[in-house]
């Protein structure tokens, strides 16, 4: 997904337009804008000071911290133009000598300029908590458990719909079409060579979460 790479005005720029208007979506206006990933500037087996260092620089604050994790949330807690929409959060795992095996980035749903915040999908969809252990941080297996979700097969409102299409343009530019993907996009996967990569509305449609993990790295001394 989106970190420090993809500066926040800019991302800031594209929720607080998604919060103004509700065109639908098609093949024929489809954004065509180029983003970073989170892989981009925090690549795979950077170390943890490294990108703890890095993550501050681009102003992005240390938040929660486990053995063999780190949550970092955008400083400003109020980056967009609806004062209502949280900041981003970023969420690493690392292996037992430090190095960074995967990423799960929270992108808020933006709320309407100046009306509600979105946020009414099956609450048997995926949760924060089945990512991130809160004892232990975040899990391995991201991908499985974002396949694994149940929905109740409805589809997802407008401005949760808009944020998907919005940021599986990237990932089907980089890695082409999804190895799987649910009938009501609440998720899909690709795959590379040597990673897993997730795009998933979480929850009761709040955030959308994009997961990096390489494969066959899962939490350091826990079960997948």
């Amino acid at each position: 997904m989106i970190t420090g790479e993809m500066r926040l005005p800019t991302l800031a720029l594209m929720l607080s337009a998604m919060g103004c208007a509700e065109p639908q979506v098609t093949e024929a206006n489809r954004p065509q804008y180029t983003r970073p990933l989170v892989t981009d500037q925090l690549p795979f087996f950077l170390e943890r000071g490294v990108l703890r260092e890095q993550q501050s620089h681009n102003d992005w604050c240390l938040r929660r911290t486990w053995p063999h994790s780190d949550e970092f949330a955008v400083c400003d807690p109020h980056p967009y133009l609806n004062r209502s929409t949280p900041p981003m959060v970023t969420i690493v795992r690392y292996n037992a000598a430090d190095r960074a095996m995967a990423y799960a980035v929270f992108t808020p749903v933006p709320c309407r300029m100046y009306g509600r915040c979105d946020s009414r999908v099956d609450t048997d969809n995926i949760w924060e908590r089945d990512l991130v252990d809160h004892d232990h941080g975040l899990r391995g297996g991201l991908l499985f458990i974002g396949e694994s979700a149940q929905h109740h097969h409805e589809e997802l409102p407008s401005m949760q719909q808009r944020m998907v299409d919005a940021l599986t343009v990237e990932l089907d530019k980089r890695f082409g079409a999804p190895v799987w993907r649910d009938p009501h996009q609440y998720g899909s996967a690709w795959s590379t060579a040597t990673a897993d990569v997730g795009l998933f509305v979480v929850g009761n449609g709040a955030w959308v979460v994009e997961t990096h993990e390489l494969r066959g790295n899962g939490p350091p001394g826990l079960a997948q």
